[in-house]
């Protein structure tokens, strides 16, 4: 699997690291995986770093389904905000379109060049 996923701050963040290919069925299992109903409720923020992500292998579909349990934690958790570091290669993100898709549902995403950006703007508006 292409992509790592990281408990921080006693389970009040969740990091997720991508690199190389990334495969729409990865993200998916990652995103079952940190919404877990019973560490949900913790959650305030989540880092998706995908700064070493060398090809995108992900359909409109992918992002649909990744949308939806997006959805659904957020009825569990409103106020997680999400804060997307983009890759350092590709110029061509889906990030946009998954925003798309979530931003009547997600309290607040926002993407970022670099990671300290990320990190300041987390420690500026988590809940």
């Amino acid at each position: 699997m292409s992509i790592e996923v990281n408990i921080l701050d006693n389970g009040e963040g969740i990091e997720i690291l991508a690199s190389g290919i990334v495969y729409g069925r990865d993200i998916i299992q990652s995103h079952q995986k940190i919404y877990d109903e019973k560490h949900l409720r913790k959650q305030k923020y989540h880092i998706i770093d995908k700064s070493k992500c060398t090809e995108y292998d992900v359909t409109a579909n992918d992002i649909e389904i990744i949308a939806e349990l997006d959805k659904k934690a957020s009825k569990i958790n409103p106020n997680i905000i999400i804060a997307v570091i983009e890759s350092e290669s590709l110029q061509f993100s889906l990030t946009g379109v998954w925003q798309a898709y979530v931003k009547n549902y997600i309290y607040k995403t926002k993407t970022f060049v670099l990671r300290e950006q990320a990190i300041d703007w987390i420690t500026e508006n988590k809940p």
